[in-house]
């Protein structure tokens, strides 16, 4: 990445065992001498995801996933580049260089977030009528603590003005702090109680800011999308609520910031809540790193009942057998908060006794029909199939459509599978990509790194890239002798022959077998490198061209 010590990525890198890294979160089981599993990034029955121990690189040949620890994590655990990078330096006990802090970009709004949050806290403890408000609404100084809050104080300018002072205005642009626009800056938030909105690492990414003394505007308003937010991935309360939720071995996921704020003050902390959004698959994703129960708790009126169903239909084709999901309803009137405020034991109540997936699947599908009909029974029918073909194949969705069948009373035909297109592991390397034999070589290479000391690989590579590739790893292992090639990735980013090149697989057992091979082409590769010197040479004498001695000697003594 621009600005970032080349060495010390490297370095964390030669210090990170992917398999490990991977194996926390994915199933791994042994092939040979790599590993494979389930891919976490795409549904699929058959195993496709690979890890190379040896490489330190992963790849799956469905969806074409790949690249090295960083990457996993930051795809995984939707982090930024400096997150996993700080993530894994951390985990190996390697400081990060401020230097490499402050050339990110990320960084720098991160800090820029940071820096707003404290100016926002100030403004609300210097407020009043603001804090007055929270305290009607339950929330008190230990809340304002443990969730930053803040206040957007009634002007246009005072962030913009602060940002502008220390430079760094550009940077507040871009976290969405200030907005610039018709050659105008002016600060996003005005009049406004501030939510800071943080990642699972604890770093802010965005805010929520909610009216308290106007009813004018929009009620919530959140940070725009920006390189850090994405308000279909985030949840509030994550940070907060993480442990909790491992300890409980549960989650309950509702509507509102305040909603988690009162749960919590109520000292149920296993909660998180969507940022004014429908519930989406990859909010689903992220809580399933977490636990495999989900509470959902919706509002009990007209609205709460439509984000149910919306909630649910987002997180069908993600299900798995391990997922449990129940959906409770409150009574209409009641929000979460409110709920717990008025009385917590029979809030408890209801998340006990919330319903099972199934039970509310069915009797969504089941509503508006009659179900003792012909009719009823094709309507529900109908609406079954539907459900059960975005569903994946799994032993739940087996068990579901036998309930369903045993409803109507009859078979429920759900979509043909598709016939699914059998991976060549191989399929990318081709002679038409490489010469066969210099590509194998470099893969050796790339696989065994250390061969680098017992072959020269020099005098036998011609293609352009093979040799830019033998370089960087050359290089790198100069430097490192613990170096990884799934740092070429880093170096060629999204080339595709270099990709080829990580995921073709080979037989070598161990560095001495691949010693071996890589002898035997190199023997290949310098006999038809001297057969191709031999005839052009041959060409060049038989038109009339005057050799030198050592070109006419090598003619007379080469063996065909």
């Amino acid at each position: 990445m621009a600005g970032i010590d080349r060495a010390f990525i490297d370095q964390v890198l030669s210090s990170t065992d992917i398999v490990e890294l991977i194996k926390e979160r994915v199933n791994l089981t042994k092939n040979g001498n790599n590993y494979k599993g389930l891919c976490p990034f795409h549904n699929e029955k058959t195993p496709s995801f690979n890890v190379s121990s040896t490489k330190q690189f992963y790849h799956c040949f469905g969806c074409g996933a790949s690249g090295d620890a960083i990457k996993f994590l930051q795809e995984y655990e939707h982090l930024t580049f400096i997150e996993a990078l700080s993530k894994l330096a951390q985990s190996a006990n390697i400081q990060l260089p401020d230097k490499t802090k402050k050339n990110d970009d990320s960084y720098n709004l991160f800090i820029s977030n940071k820096l707003a949050a404290e100016i926002y806290n100030k403004n609300l403890l210097n407020n009043s009528t603001a804090l007055s408000y929270l305290s009607e609404r339950n929330i008190d100084q230990e809340m304002i603590e443990n969730f930053q809050l803040g206040l957007a104080d009634d002007s246009w300018d005072s962030l913009t003005k602060f940002f502008a002072e220390k430079n760094i205005l550009k940077n507040a642009i871009q976290a969405g702090l200030v907005i610039s626009s018709n050659n105008k800056t002016y600060d996003r938030f005005r009049s406004r109680i501030i939510f800071p909105i943080k990642n699972s690492a604890g770093n802010i990414i965005g805010f929520g800011g909610r009216i308290y003394n106007t009813k004018d505007g929009a009620k919530y308003l959140n940070s725009p999308e920006t390189k850090l937010f994405h308000k279909s991935y985030e949840l509030y309360g994550l940070f907060e609520s993480k442990k909790s939720i491992s300890k409980e071995e549960e989650v309950i996921v509702v509507e509102g910031y305040t909603d988690v704020i009162g749960l919590h003050k109520a000292g149920i902390k296993n909660c998180i809540a969507t940022l004014g959004t429908a519930f989406t698959k990859f909010h689903f994703k992220k809580i399933k790193k977490y636990t495999n129960k989900i509470i959902f708790c919706f509002d009990g009126d007209s609205a709460g009942i439509s984000a149910a169903w919306k909630a649910i239909s987002n997180c069908m084709e993600e299900l798995e057998d391990e997922t449990q999901i129940f959906i409770s309803f409150l009574p209409e009137g009641f929000d979460p908060d409110s709920f717990v405020q008025n009385d917590k034991n029979k809030f408890i109540d209801l998340i006990s006794s919330a319903k099972p997936l199934s039970e509310y699947i069915i009797e969504h599908l089941k509503s508006g029909i009659k179900i003792d009909t012909v009719e009823g029974k094709t309507s529900f029918a109908n609406r079954a199939k539907n459900i059960l073909n975005i569903m994946p194949t799994i032993m739940y969705t087996d068990i579901l459509k036998k309930e369903f069948e045993t409803i109507i009373g009859d078979k429920i035909l759900s979509k043909d599978n598709a016939p699914v297109k059998k991976h060549v592991e191989n399929e990318n390397m081709s002679e038409d990509i490489f010469d066969v034999k210099e590509s194998t070589l470099i893969c050796l290479l790339i696989e065994y790194p250390k061969l680098i000391n017992s072959i020269d690989f020099e005098k036998v590579i011609s293609d352009p890239l093979l040799i830019e590739v033998y370089n960087v790893v050359k290089e790198g292992f100069s430097h490192n002798e613990n170096f990884k090639a799934a740092s070429l990735i880093n170096v060629f980013p999204d080339n595709k022959r270099v990709q080829s090149l990580m995921t073709f697989k080979l037989n070598e057992s161990s560095e001495e077998s691949a010693l071996l091979t890589a002898k035997d082409i190199l023997s290949q590769l310098e006999k038809t490198s001297d057969e191709r010197l031999y005839f052009n040479l041959l060409n060049r004498y038989t038109d009339g061209e005057k050799l030198s001695d050592d070109e006419r000697a090598f003619i007379k003594n080469f063996k065909k």
